[in-house]
């Protein structure tokens, strides 16, 4: 399941001038917005979306192999098989799971690692646009309206409106032809990627 795309969950982004201004005030940028009115937090959105489908679809081609193998080793022991066969069906039904896993799990990292890399591609884009803007309002330090938590600030020190202003004029905005079609979530293959095979039980129960 796709996580929402907030730009502020990383890190506090906080720009600072050499020195800081003599009020000791700070500007307040609510990143997320400007994300969303420049159409970036859309574009991230759907690009992520559009590889965790192609992730998805090579872990299911991967378990559908799997379990081929699984068929395979199934059907050489036969109807009945042998304590050492079915000793072999569960190893090799524990070695396909486990392989499994951890393609599932590097398919995960390779997402978050994709995302990490966006988000922090626009947010080194927005950061000199963000100080020129507070410097225009006498502020040179630029703090994050969600992370850390802001309590309360002055509507004077907000500089979303401007950073956007100023980022759309630096052609930071996503034009709707950048975005292609929004492919339909997938959902990831649901682990263990081979149904585990239940080794059967020799003679009957005695009732």
């Amino acid at each position: 399941m796709m996580k929402p795309i907030l730009l502020s969950a990383l890190a506090c982004l906080a720009i600072a001038a050499p020195a800081v201004a003599q009020q000791g005030g700070v500007a307040i940028l609510d990143i997320d917005e400007v994300a969303r009115k420049l159409g970036v937090e859309e574009k991230v959105r759907v690009e992520l979306l559009g590889m965790q489908n192609n992730l998805n679809a090579d872990l299911q081609r991967t378990q559908e192999t799997m379990q081929k193998q699984m068929a395979q080793v199934e059907e050489s022991a036969g109807a009945e098989p042998n304590e050492e066969q079915r000793r072999e069906i569960i190893a090799t039904n524990q070695q396909l799971n486990e392989e499994f896993n951890r393609l599932k799990a590097q398919a995960q990292n390779t997402l978050a690692q994709e995302r990490v890399r966006m988000i922090n591609d626009f947010r080194n884009r927005l950061e000199p646009i963000a100080l020129k803007a507070a410097q225009e309002i006498g502020l040179e330090v630029v703090l994050m309206k969600v992370t850390p938590p802001v309590f309360v600030y002055a509507n004077a020190v907000d500089i979303t409106q401007a950073t956007t202003n100023m980022a759309l004029e630096a052609g930071m905005q996503v034009k709707p032809s950048e975005i292609s079609n929004v492919p339909e979530e997938t959902p990831e293959p649901a682990s263990p990627a081979v149904p585990a095979t239940p080794a059967p039980e020799g003679g009957n129960d005695g009732q």
